[in-house]
C-alpha cells in the first residue's frame, strides 16, 4: 500500500507539472490531487526536493535502461545514437513532467541535489552518445563534439517543446530532426 501510494503521488506530481506552471505545484496542491493529506505525503517523502527526485530518478533509470539495452546490440553505431535520440525525445513526449524536470524549469533553489541530478542526467546522455560512437569510423568530427551536438539538439527539443505549451509533439518532426542533427556529425 505504500508504495501504492508513492506511486500516486509520483505520478500526480508529473500530471500536475504537464498542466500547471510548475512554481504553483506546492505540496497542499500535490496532497490534494492525489487524494491524502499533507501530513500523510511528508510520511511518503521527507520533503518537496526528495519527490522531485523520485520522479527524476524514475525517468532517469527508464533511459538509462534503454542505454544499456543499446549498448548490446550489433547494430551500427549511428543507428544506435539514432534509437537512443528518438528514444529520449518521444519518452519526453509521454513524460511531459519529466520534460519540464529536464528543463529545471520546475526546480527552484531548494531543489538544487534535483539540478545537480539533472545536470549530471545530460553529463551521462552526452557520454553514452561518445561511447556508442567509440568505433564509428563514419563522423566528420571527434567523437565527443558529436555527443555534444545530438544532446545539445535534445535539450533544445525539450526546450521547445514546454515552450509549445506541450501543443507541438517533438515526434512529428523526429526525422528532420534527426537528419539535420545526424547531417552534421557524420557522411
Amino acid at each position: 500500500m505504500k508504495n501504492e501510494r508513492k506511486q500516486v503521488i509520483l505520478q500526480t506530481l508529473a500530471k500536475l507539472l504537464e498542466t500547471r506552471s510548475p512554481s504553483k505545484v506546492t505540496t497542499a496542491l500535490l496532497a490534494k490531487e492525489s487524494g491524502i493529506t499533507e501530513a500523510a505525503l511528508y510520511r511518503h517523502f521527507p520533503s518537496k526536493r526528495r519527490i522531485f527526485l523520485e520522479l527524476f530518478n524514475f525517468c532517469d533509470d527508464s533511459i538509462r535502461a534503454k542505454v544499456t539495452e543499446l549498448k548490446k546490440t550489433k547494430s551500427k553505431d549511428i543507428e544506435k545514437a539514432k534509437t537512443l535520440f528518438y528514444f529520449v525525445v518521444v519518452f519526453v513526449e509521454k513524460n511531459r513532467g519529466f520534460a519540464r524536470i529536464l528543463s529545471r524549469e520546475a526546480l527552484g533553489p531548494d531543489e538544487k541535489n534535483v539540478i545537480d541530478a539533472v545536470n549530471q542526467f545530460f553529463n551521462s546522455l552526452e557520454l553514452s552518445f561518445k561511447q556508442i560512437f567509440s568505433n564509428e569510423k563514419a563522423l566528420k568530427i571527434p567523437k565527443s563534439l558529436a555527443a555534444q551536438v545530438l544532446t545539445t539538439n535534445l535539450e533544445g527539443i525539450i526546450a521547445r517543446f514546454i515552450r509549445s505549451e506541450f501543443k507541438e509533439n517533438p515526434s512529428s518532426y523526429i526525422d528532420n530532426y534527426w537528419i539535420v542533427a545526424s547531417s552534421s556529425i557524420s557522411s
